[in-house]
C-alpha cells in the first residue's frame, strides 16, 4: 500500500487552503491513505480559531469526506478546530474509502509555550479503529513527546500510528528521533506528517517521515513539490515481531 504526506505551507483562506490540500491528495498515481499536516488549513492563528472552529456535524461532510469517497481512499485529514460542549479541541478526522468519518481523536497535551492552552481545551485519545486489516490510530503533534499516550495505543492494537503536526524545522532532528523511538519501542508504524513551508514566521518546511517497526526511515517518492509517497508493507509489524517482540517482555508491576 502507499501512504502519501502532504505538506504543504499556509496559504489563503481555509477554502483556498482546503482545495490545494485536496488537489495534492488527488495527484496521480493516487495513493491508498493520504495524510494532512496539523491545522491543515488555518495555522495556529489563535486570535481567529474561536470563528474558524467546526461542528462535530461540519467535521462528518467536511470536503476530505467527498474525496475519501470520489477516489476509494482513506483521508487521515489533518486536524481542524472543533467546537464540544467543554471547548474547543484539536481534533484529527478519519474517513474511510466510502467517505465516512469513521475515527477521531483530539490533541491530548496541549503546548503551553505558544500559548495553545488559551484557545484550545486538551482533548480525550480516541483509541483504535480499523485499518487495511489491522488497528491503527492518530496522536497529534506534541502528543508524540509522551511514549505513555503511544503505548495506550500500542496495548489496545494500533499497528500504525499517524501523527499529523506543525514541528519547527530547528527541532526536526528531536520529532524524527521521537518518530522513530514510538516506532522501535513496540515494533510498530509511526506516520507523521508536518506542515510545510514558513507559517506566522517560524520555518516548518514539511521533513516528516514514515518510520517502520525496526525504527528505519523508509525513503518517499517525490509526486510534487510538498507531495511525498511511500510504500509502507503492514504484514512488517508480524514478521519483525517474530525476531523481537518487546511487548511481550514488558513487567507492568515495575512501572508503577
Amino acid at each position: 500500500m502507499v501512504i502519501r504526506l502532504v505538506e504543504l505551507n499556509i496559504s489563503g483562506k481555509p477554502p483556498e487552503m482546503m482545495e490545494r490540500l485536496l488537489k495534492a491528495a488527488a495527484l496521480e498515481p493516487v495513493p491508498d491513505t493520504v495524510v494532512f499536516p496539523e491545522l491543515c488549513t488555518t495555522g495556529y492563528v489563535l486570535d481567529e480559531i474561536p470563528g474558524l472552529a467546526h461542528t462535530m456535524e461540519e467535521l462528518e461532510k467536511l470536503p476530505p469526506a467527498g474525496l475519501a469517497a470520489e477516489l476509494g481512499i482513506w483521508m487521515v485529514a489533518g486536524t481542524y478546530p472543533v467546537l464540544t460542549p467543554r471547548g474547543i479541541v484539536n481534533m484529527l478526522p478519519v474517513y474511510d474509502p466510502g467517505g465516512r468519518l469513521v475515527y477521531s481523536t483530539s490533541k491530548v497535551h496541549l503546548f503551553r509555550q505558544m500559548g495553545e492552552d488559551r484557545v484550545f481545551v486538551p482533548g480525550s485519545c480516541g483509541g483504535v479503529f480499523d485499518y487495511h486489516g489491522t488497528k491503527a490510530a492518530g496522536m497529534v503533534c506534541y502528543d508524540l513527546r509522551f511514549p505513555e499516550l503511544a503505548r495506550r495505543l500500542v496495548l489496545s492494537g494500533a499497528e500504525v500510528i499517524f501523527v499529523p503536526a506543525q514541528w519547527p524545522k530547528g527541532r526536526r532532528k528531536v520529532f524524527r528521533a521521537l518518530l522513530r523511538a514510538r516506532a522501535a519501542e513496540a515494533q510498530i508504524f509511526v506516520v507523521g506528517c508536518n506542515l510545510g513551508g514558513k507559517h506566522l514566521g517560524v520555518a516548518f518546511e514539511g521533513g516528516g517521515a514514515v518510520v517502520d517497526p525496526s525504527g528505519r526511515m523508509l525513503r518517499g517518492i517525490s509526486v510534487a513539490e510538498g507531495v511525498r509517497d511511500f510504500r509502507v508493507d503492514l504484514s512488517k509489524v508480524r514478521e519483525f515481531r517474530k525476531f523481537m517482540n518487546c511487548l511481550e517482555d514488558r513487567r507492568p508491576k515495575e512501572y508503577l
